[in-house]
């Protein structure tokens, strides 16, 4: 049965994968409507915001599952399965976790494409926005300039190396509404794109309003995403002063009950939650099987010992909730916190969906710690590490490494949601697993390769190593 359903799958793969175009930057905005047509009321610009959230959630390849499971697949907190009948919905354990991607390895070819795609639909929302006499113009341009510092950061988060470790190596090709749709760009270098990234949040905090939800960007939100643009690039003083305009916003906080984080991981229910990618049940797709496939049994992934060893299995409510003890593999455990079943129909086989969580609020709360110890303010960093580890049962710190446990809990509280694989490269690190694989701190596979099919139709420079 497991094959057979292995098999049924891997043909719709194929065939959505096979489908796709080649033109991955410059793709047709907005479907069908011109956009002088279509952005002429508020009701136009809603509808073609709205579609760029829609394009983050499509394909099996695209954004969706290589959001987590690209930067997931390349660290050190999960191990692969050497069962051939378990296997990852985007073949992460084929390439991606072996660390033998290349240029052509399709998660990696997928998520440049749909970002590039939702970019220029932003692009064209921006440029009409700019123009527009509509009354709430800058509401929606605020929002667009937010989403396009995401989309951009998250590209360079996977293809470029860590700003800290090289300024001038060359990124992604940050586009803008300028730009004419066959035009050619070259790659900017990190500082440039981190520079831009800051520049659309800077203009985008100014006009966005906090009278949208959580399914799209928020002028919380664009705080949020700041402080962790200037966290990962050391600028520690304004990382600090945007994680507190985050936080001044009172819709969201931490949970502190166990019941509360089952919640937000098993049905996407929560207040920490700042900005999600939303999926209804009606929405077909198996986001729920990103890391774990529990309801078709196969188990492509487990938990690394050095993860699991962080954790107080006795008072710290996490556990429970991010893992699963392993049902062939005595004393093993597999990734559970990504495998919701708010809309999985098990009788069908179906994993379901589960909301891309992108921000929430305990990450705030870490990157206060770290960057108020790097501001040399020792009891500002304590009392927002303790506001996070009582808030999951756990007592106040009491050692005497400050800096390793505010590191460790980052580990702990973002496991499988990507943030270890930036970390990785933001200081410098490598990492070995049991199994023997594993990167040096300056290896070049930290920043991932361009896609093939751009540097075919682009004539882009690839990056080192590839």
């Amino acid at each position: 049965m497991k094959t057979n359903i292995k098999l049924l799958f891997t043909a719709v793969l194929l065939a959505l994968y096979s489908g796709c175009s080649d033109d991955i930057i410059h793709k047709q905005p907005l479907d069908e409507l011109a956009p002088a047509t279509l952005l002429q009321t508020e009701s136009g610009f809603r509808s073609a915001l709205d579609g760029v959230y829609g394009l983050m959630k499509q394909d099996f390849n695209g954004y969706s599952f290589g959001i987590y499971t690209i930067p997931e697949a390349i660290s050190d907190d999960l191990l692969a399965s050497a069962d051939p009948n378990d296997y990852s919905f985007d073949n992460s354990v084929e390439s991606l976790y072996p660390l033998t991607y290349n240029s052509s390895t399709g998660g990696i070819e997928g998520f440049w494409r749909i970002s590039y795609q939702a970019i220029y639909n932003v692009n064209t929302i921006i440029k009409q926005a700019r123009s527009s006499s509509l009354k709430n113009k800058n509401t929606f341009l605020g929002e667009a300039l937010g989403l396009r510092a995401l989309l951009y950061y998250n590209l360079y988060r996977f293809y470029a190396p860590a700003y800290n470790t090289n300024k001038t190596a060359l990124a992604v090709p940050y586009r803008f509404e300028t730009d004419a749709l066959l035009t050619i760009k070259p790659r900017n270098t990190t500082q440039e794109v981190i520079g831009y990234v800051l520049t659309d949040l800077k203009e985008a905090a100014a006009l966005a309003n906090n009278t949208v939800n959580s399914y799209r960007i928020s002028k919380t939100a664009i705080y949020a995403l700041m402080a962790r643009v200037y966290h990962e690039t050391a600028d520690y003083k304004n990382a600090v002063l945007n994680a507190n305009l985050a936080l001044a916003d009172g819709r969201y906080k931490l949970d502190n009950t166990l019941s509360a984080l089952e919640k937000e991981w098993d049905k996407d229910e929560s207040n920490e939650i700042i900005f999600r990618i939303r999926f209804e049940k009606t929405e077909t797709g198996q986001t729920a099987a990103l890391l774990a496939i529990p309801v078709y049994s196969s188990y492509p992934y487990s938990v690394s010992d050095d993860l699991l060893n962080l954790y107080d299995k006795n008072k710290d409510i996490r556990f429970t909730v991010y893992f699963k003890n392993h049902p062939l593999i005595k004393g093993s455990y597999y990734p559970k916190k990504q495998a919701g079943t708010r809309t999985t129909n098990a009788a069908a086989f179906d994993p379901g969906n589960i909301d891309l969580k992108l921000i929430r609020v305990p990450e705030l709360y870490l990157i206060l710690a770290e960057s108020y110890l790097h501001e040399n303010n020792n009891s500002a960093a304590l009392t927002n590490l303790n506001k996070l580890r009582n808030a999951r049962g756990l007592g106040d710190y009491s050692g005497n490494d400050l800096s390793s446990e505010i590191l460790n809990e980052r580990r702990r509280e973002l496991a499988f949601e990507g943030f270890r694989f930036t970390d990785l490269k933001r200081l410098g690190l490598g990492f070995t697993r049991t199994d023997g694989t594993g990167l040096p701190a300056d290896a070049d596979r930290f920043a991932l390769p361009i896609p093939q099919t751009e540097i075919d139709r682009s004539g882009l420079k690839p990056n080192p190593g590839y």
